[in-house]
């Protein structure tokens, strides 16, 4: 394993959309040694209708040049190119997220794949369009053609795309195709762009393998040639309906996608680490939530302990 740099995700809230609070937060994390930090470029109120603030912009260049830290971004989580109807909005949003990774020096931009129906959709199941095999095939292309574009856009800007495996909900189990890493591979494969590659979150693997049965090994075998980018975080493998949101009451009962430390659930992280020890180059983001925060200066130390038993040695950093 190759690691350009380890780091944590920055939160959609206050401490990210306030340029002040957010500079303690970097410095926070570099004085813990953490060299990467992820930030969501929805939470930093960049786009609005699918465009960008260029003041807003700017004034984040300039805050982000003044801390010795590496970056990746997250294009926003609702964008979907599989909207029905217009998704003009989406698209422009996608183009924009990459220019702004690009202009805020983030090497890499995650991107949620499209979704045949949105999660803002799961409670009124009479909006769910119903897809033939033909209509989501037309949707898969819509998605490689747009994948390309904004790989065209990165290889400009200096931006890898990293296509994220999605976590399953009880109440929509097939809304998007890539709670299955190996069809996430597959739609890679027909993109075939040097930009664009897989994300692997370790939580969403972890609630799909469960919820669908599916084997770990193979579904790692067939993602682990694309993948270059990681959300490190723990979970007991146990899917949730969407509606189930406090996590105060999930965690008593080991439900969802908790987004805790590693080390705090059941995700087998020695086993992704077999899978990806040949493969992988690329920077590992402990995607925890904002209630985690107080672990952060043991993360580095959980990830030595639970994903590669002796892995000070491997951890070289480009």
């Amino acid at each position: 394993m190759k690691i350009r740099g380890m780091g944590i995700c920055a939160f959609i809230n206050e401490s990210t959309s306030n340029p002040e609070r957010l500079k303690l937060k970097l410095h926070r994390a570099a004085e813990l040694g953490l060299d990467t930090v992820e930030l969501p470029i929805q939470g930093m109120n960049l786009l609005r209708n699918g465009q960008i603030d260029r003041d807003r912009l700017h004034m984040y260049q300039q805050l982000l040049r003044s801390v010795p830290l590496k970056y990746t971004t997250h294009a926003p989580f609702d964008l979907n190119l599989f909207r029905q109807g217009d998704y003009s909005t989406d698209a422009e949003c996608l183009m924009a997220s990459v220019e702004i990774s690009g202009a805020l020096g983030a090497e890499l931009m995650v991107y949620h794949v499209g979704r045949f129906v949105g999660e803002e959709q799961f409670m009124f199941s009479h909006t769910w369009a119903k897809l033939t095999d033909i209509d989501k095939r037309a949707l898969m292309v819509r998605e490689q053609e747009w994948m390309r574009r904004a790989g065209d856009l990165g290889r400009e800007t200096g931006v890898l795309i990293g296509m994220e495996n999605m976590r399953p909900y009880l109440d929509c189990e097939d809304y998007a195709y890539s709670v299955s890493p190996s069809a996430l591979a597959e739609q890679l494969e027909a993109i075939d762009h040097p930009q664009v590659g897989a994300v692997l979150d370790t939580g969403h693997l972890n609630l799909a393998v469960t919820m669908y049965g599916l084997d770990l090994i193979r579904e790692m075998e067939c993602l682990a040639p694309h993948i270059i980018h990681m959300h490190l975080h723990d979970n007991f493998g146990k899917a949730c309906f969407s509606t189930e949101k406090s996590q105060y009451e999930l965690i008593p009962l080991g439900r969802g996608d908790m987004h805790a430390p590693i080390g705090d659930g059941n995700v087998p992280f020695h086993l992704i680490a077999e899978c990806l020890a040949s493969t992988f180059d690329g920077h590992i983001i402990h995607e925890v939530r904002e209630m985690y925060e107080p672990f952060w200066p043991e993360l580095r130390e959980r990830y030595a302990n639970a994903l590669i038993p002796g892995s000070e040695q491997m951890m070289a950093v480009k």
